[in-house]
């Protein structure tokens, strides 16, 4: 999430649009979450207990989200106009984007 809000900081300090890297598909798809607290838990138990020995697990906390609301939250916390995926359909990268985005 850290990343997401400074993107979104330099996208209002450059009168940028917040565009979302992912695809249409992703953009209104549920996606799910977990607590790095309980992951770690989880982690403790798996190494210590004997009976969890040899076993898979899939942990998380069930919260869900779509990164369409997610992305009209941080609209309104910063205070952006534009909004919403790439003109030409395609993913993009962020790390590209952010690359001449240096110290200031």
């Amino acid at each position: 999430m850290g990343t997401l809000f400074v993107y979104a900081a330099i996208c209002k300090h450059e009168g940028m649009p917040l565009l979302f890297s992912g695809t249409e598909s992703v953009l209104n798809a549920y996606s799910i979450v977990s607590d790095a607290d309980l992951i770690a838990e989880q982690e403790i138990w798996a190494v210590v207990d004997p009976n969890a020995q040899n076993e898979v697990f899939n942990i998380h906390n069930g919260d869900v989200f779509k990164w369409k609301d997610l992305w009209k939250v941080l609209v309104e916390q910063f205070g952006i106009r534009k909004y919403g995926l790439p003109k030409n359909g395609k993913t993009m990268s962020l790390t590209a984007l952010m690359k001449d985005k240096g110290q200031q």
